[in-house]
C-alpha cells in the first residue's frame, strides 16, 4: 500500500481503514458502559463522526480527534492516533468518559472495558448508516434540536439532484475510483453499488459501472476494467489539479470509452470520501463533474 497515491488511512481521512483489508460485510455497532446523562469528555476517532458531533453543536464535548482529523473546528484539539495506532497513553491522560469511533478496534474496545469508559463503534457507509449514526449522537448528547434541520438538509439537496436528473439522457455508466497507484492506471480501488458513494452517484445522475457487484469497495484488475468499459471516470484526489489523472488513463487506456471521449473527471474536495455531513457537497460536486 505503500506506493498508492492515496490510502483510505493517509490521505482520506481514514475513514475508510477499516474497510482495506477485506472489504468484508460491517459489524453491527458496539457499545460498553453506557453510563447516564451527557458524556463531557469525548475522545473520537473518526473524522466523519467529529464532523457529525460538531454540526449536532456538540463539539464541546469533545477533548481529542484522530490524526487524521481536518476539520477547522476542531483544529485545536489533541491528536490521539487512527484507528489502527490509538496513542492509548495519550487517550488515557485526557480521562475521557466516552471513546468514539469509526469501524472495528478491538484494542481500544478491550481497553475501555478494562478502564471502565463508555465505548461505542459505527461503521457508517450509506446514508442510512448515517442518518443513524447522528440520531444516535444527538441522543446520546443532548442535541436533538439541530438534528431535524441537518437531516432535512441533507434529504433535499439529494432530491433537488435527483429532480434535476430526472428526464434526461439514459445516466452514464460511470467508475469511482477512491485509490491507485501514483504514476499509472493499476492497483485500482474502486466503490461499489454498496457504498454511500454510490449513493451520492445515483442522486447526482449516474450510474455504476459495477451495478451488478455487491460490494462496497474492492480491488479492480485491468481484464474486469477493460470489461466494464465506463463512460465516465470519476476518481477522489485532494492534491490533484486533474491534468495528470488525464494523461495516466490515456497512456495506459486511450480506447476506453471514458478516456477516448475526454470524460476523467477527479473530485477534489478534502471531504469527499468522508460520511458526514460534506455528503451533500460531494454529491454536488460529482453533479457538476457529470455535467461537463
Amino acid at each position: 500500500m505503500a506506493n498508492h497515491r492515496a490510502s483510505f488511512t493517509a490521505l482520506f481521512l481514514g475513514i475508510f481503514a477499516f474497510m482495506l483489508a477485506a472489504c468484508s460485510e460491517s459489524e453491527p455497532p458496539s457499545t460498553t458502559h453506557v453510563f447516564e446523562g451527557i458524556p463531557k469528555r469525548a475522545v473520537v476517532i473518526g473524522p466523519a463522526t467529529a464532523a457529525n458531533l460538531f454540526a449536532l453543536g456538540a463539539g464541546d464535548h469533545v477533548v481529542a480527534v484522530s490524526d487524521y482529523n481536518t476539520l477547522k473546528a476542531a483544529k485545536s484539539l489533541p491528536r490521539v492516533g487512527g484507528l489502527f495506532d490509538p496513542n492509548i497513553e495519550r487517550i488515557t491522560a485526557l480521562n475521557p468518559d466516552l471513546v468514539l469511533i469509526q469501524g472495528q478496534a478491538k484494542s481500544l474496545e478491550e481497553y475501555c472495558a478494562a478502564s471502565g469508559i463508555e465505548f461505542r463503534s459505527f461503521s457508517t457507509d450509506t446514508l442510512a448508516d448515517w442518518r443513524n449514526e447522528m440520531e444516535w449522537l444527538a441522543h446520546r448528547f443532548g442535541a436533538g434540536k439541530r438534528l431535524p434541520a441537518q437531516l432535512e438538509r441533507m434529504t433535499q439537496g439529494l432530491a433537488a439532484l435527483t429532480a434535476r436528473s430526472d428526464g434526461t439522457a439514459t445516466p452514464p455508466r460511470v467508475l469511482l475510483v477512491v485509490s491507485r497507484r501514483t504514476d499509472e492506471a493499476s492497483n485500482l480501488v474502486v466503490a461499489g453499488p454498496a457504498s454511500f458513494l454510490d449513493e451520492l452517484l445515483v442522486a447526482a445522475g449516474g450510474q455504476n459501472v459495477f451495478t451488478d457487484n455487491d460490494r462496497d469497495y474492492f480491488d479492480l484488475n485491468e481484464e474486469s476494467l477493460i470489461r466494464a468499459a465506463p463512460e465516465v471516470i470519476l476518481e477522489f484526489d485532494a492534491n490533484s489539479s486533474g491534468r495528470e489523472a488525464v494523461d495516466i488513463w490515456r497512456a495506459a487506456f486511450p480506447e476506453m470509452p471514458a478516456v477516448r471521449d475526454g470524460r476523467v473527471r477527479t473530485i477534489t474536495e478534502k471531504d469527499a470520501l468522508m460520511p458526514g455531513p460534506s455528503m451533500l457537497g460531494t454529491a454536488q460536486a460529482i453533479a457538476a463533474a457529470l455535467r461537463q
